[in-house]
């Protein structure tokens, strides 16, 4: 491995390790011009584990630390960051006994606390929704954060009782209705569980889905008027072993299954086997059109490849192959036929897929995503591609040398504003300089210098998913 390599390799490990201290400042140092249209709060959020195990960071699953959430406040052409920890049980457990004493998603601890809570962090979403921001996990319930302080308010229930144990961490907020989707999934009957939320924040549907066998369920789609379940084949069983990293298997010959259900009450699920089996993190989008409906992912081809490097990804060691990293695909369901055809859409690697939020569920044009050459997440992970779905061509910003962006939010310019006249803002790290940035893009030039560069005073982990919160 050459020099440039490994300066690479250690500037892309650095980007995800833990930053444990919470702060909260006014950045004065900043390139450019923030736009004076935006006016609100990106929120992030992501793994980092405030007090490290014997075993290190090294040992850490893909999925374990504390969350650590962010919030970007943009007004008048200024930024103020803030970050906190969301203190739930767990949390509060860990500060007052130690990192040691319950059990990592990658290993087990040596001397349990068997009254421990169990080791899960609100780490992987955080959304804005009903008057409340929710940070999102798919091992737990909702944990309701204060807006602008980020003070931690606790476990939210959408009713009492849940169906489930957990939600998951991508809820689907209907562009037009405002109404939001978001489901569960766990080991045991009923695997899937259903909830709509108006936007007053009650609860109007909460139904069990009926599914043959239980997986990871990372993520769904909707539509104006459909449910799209992801029964991908990466399997759940708890009767395999002592750990997280036991429970999951990759059973390829299961095949890549959707259930399709109404999204009114009773809506019955049919089933569409695609092609080719694969893994799916995430979607895109879906709609209807012409009695079909078209929905894109990033879709993983080989999902054990996929689970061995979740596991040994904060060691910095790399999975490669064919199907180790994600891969767009389109896929098209015939309501009529039942029929279920795939499109690859690309031969590089895309990931952390987003769209203009007012059209999920609804015919979109335009996407973005992180995008790379090959395997899962690494230092080649430094672009930013802007998709056409009509066929234009696609258009790609490129972040530079150790320089790592993370997922790309999309906010409109004015809320009637056309689907691409807006801003795509980006948290960078870099490498170089071991601090964050946040970017701030013309969407209908993202090739194009950054508007402004917002140059904050330390790095934040690079972590999962976010949202632009308007007038927050």
């Amino acid at each position: 491995m050459n020099e440039r390599a490994i300066r690479e390799e250690t500037a892309w490990a650095d980007a995800w390790r833990p930053a444990p201290d919470e702060t909260a400042y006014e950045i004065t140092e900043l390139d450019g011009e923030i736009p004076r249209e935006l006016c609100g709060t990106l929120y992030r959020n992501g793994p980092s584990q405030r007090r490290l195990p014997q075993q290190g960071y090294a040992a850490l699953h893909f999925f374990d630390g504390d969350a650590l959430v962010h919030a970007l406040r943009i007004e008048d052409g200024g930024v103020h960051y803030t970050g906190r920890f969301a203190r739930n049980q767990a949390f509060l457990y860990q500060e007052e006994n130690g990192p040691d004493r319950q059990d990592f998603y990658n290993f087990r601890v040596s001397d349990p606390d068997p009254e421990a809570p169990p080791r899960v962090a609100p780490n992987t979403n955080i959304v804005y929704h009903g008057g409340k921001l929710l940070a999102l996990v798919e091992a737990d319930l909702p944990f309701e954060l204060d807006p602008r302080s980020l003070a931690s308010l606790g476990t939210h229930r959408f009713r009492d009782p849940m169906l489930g144990m957990s939600t998951s961490a991508h809820p689907k907020i209907d562009g037009r209705t405002g109404q939001m989707l978001i489901h569960g999934y766990q080991p045991v009957e009923p695997y899937v569980q259903l909830y709509t939320i108006e936007p007053d924040g009650s609860c109007s549907l909460a139904e069990a889905v009926e599914t043959p066998y239980p997986v990871m369920m990372h993520d769904m789609a909707i539509t104006e008027n459909y449910v799209i379940l992801l029964l991908c084949p990466i399997t759940f069983d708890l009767e395999r072993g002592a750990g997280f990293r036991d429970w999951l298997r990759w059973e390829p010959e299961k095949g890549l299954k959707f259930g399709i259900r109404p999204r009114r009450a009773g809506g019955q699920v049919r089933w569409f086997e695609a092609p080719t089996p694969a893994f799916i993190f995430h979607s895109g989008n879906a709609y209807e059109r012409d009695g079909k409906i078209f929905m894109d992912a990033c879709s993983y081809l080989d999902g054990g490849a996929l689970l061995k490097q979740l596991e040994v990804y904060r060691s910095g060691e790399r999975v490669t192959g064919a199907g180790a990293g994600a891969n767009p695909f389109l896929y098209e369901f015939d309501l009529s036929t039942g029929d279920c055809r795939e499109t690859q859409l690309d031969d590089g690697v895309a990931e952390f897929p987003r769209i203009d939020d007012r059209r999920v569920g609804h015919e979109n044009r335009y996407g973005y995503a992180l995008m790379g050459e090959s395997g899962f997440l690494g230092p080649e992970t430094n672009r930013i591609v802007k998709t056409d779905r009509r066929g234009g061509p696609s258009v790609v910003h490129e972040c530079g040398a150790f320089r790592y962006p993370g997922e790309p939010i999309f906010v409109p310019r004015t809320p009637d504003a056309e689907e691409d006249d807006g801003f795509v803002l980006v948290v960078v790290y870099d490498g170089r300089t071991h601090r964050s940035d946040l970017v701030v893009l013309d969407a209908r030039a993202i090739d194009k210098e950054p508007l402004a560069v917002a140059h904050l005073e330390h790095r934040v982990p690079l972590g999962f998913h976010g949202n632009f919160v308007a007038g927050i």
